[in-house]
């Protein structure tokens, strides 16, 4: 009698033992980033690459907005002293958007909208070697991210490379109008701003020829808008 009890007592232990190993394989146990309740995907999602950088690219952009606004202030600023201070802080605020911007292409190296940021930041900086190569990579990642061939233009203006310039504008001429024009109004900062020259005063040739050529066109279309 004694063994028959003893018997069925290890028979049942064996049986909840099986029964536990069954159910913690099926993900019954929980926890962890690849456990089987929602708190542990949603840890796992929350930590994937793309979630990382868009928090970087995030950072990166409120970092220049503040920088933007420090450089408003200092055009208004009258006092030098006070105007140097204020692009101190905006570069300081330009160079915390490099850090975030490389951290999120660190995090996600196809996302072209980062590196496009991080050569915006780099140029602000007047890095514009690195900064050209990073807006590179943006075109590489997109090839029809204009805005990446428009502030690498500015680059280019910055660098002397004025023939890249002008290229670059005919591109945005032909597919996106807006940037076209914005390059076009710092291509007219860049020429005010240089000493005269001869590769001055024939890109400011071209300038004012390209400018005209625009309105023409523009005169046209309104024409023939008001037509139909």
């Amino acid at each position: 009698m004694k063994v028959v009890r003893f018997v069925l007592a290890l028979v049942v232990a064996l049986g909840l033992v099986f029964s536990t190993s069954l159910a913690t394989a099926a993900g019954g146990g929980g926890g962890g980033d690849f456990g089987g309740g929602s708190g542990g995907s949603g840890q796992s999602a929350s930590r994937s690459p793309e979630r990382v950088a868009k928090r970087y690219y995030q950072a990166g952009l409120r970092h220049k907005a503040k920088a933007w606004k420090l450089e408003e202030k200092a055009a208004k600023e009258e006092d030098a002293e006070d105007r140097e201070a204020l692009l101190a802080k905006a570069r300081k605020s330009y160079e915390k958007a490099i850090g975030a911007q490389s951290a999120a292409m660190k995090a996600l190296p196809s996302s072209y909208e980062a590196a496009n940021e991080l050569g915006y930041a780099l140029r602000k900086t007047g890095q514009y070697e690195k900064a050209i190569a990073s807006y590179n990579r943006a075109l590489e990642l997109n090839d029809v991210y204009f805005p990446a061939v428009e502030y690498r233009a500015e680059a280019y203006l910055a660098t002397g490379q004025l023939e890249k310039a002008k290229h670059s504008y005919m591109t945005l001429f032909r597919n996106d109008r807006k940037l076209a024009d914005q390059l076009m109004t710092a291509m007219d900062d860049w020429v005010e701003k240089q000493p005269p020259g001869d590769a001055t005063k024939s890109f400011a040739e071209w300038v004012k020829e390209r400018q005209a050529l625009a309105d023409v066109g523009d005169d046209l279309s309104q024409n023939n808008t008001r037509r139909w």
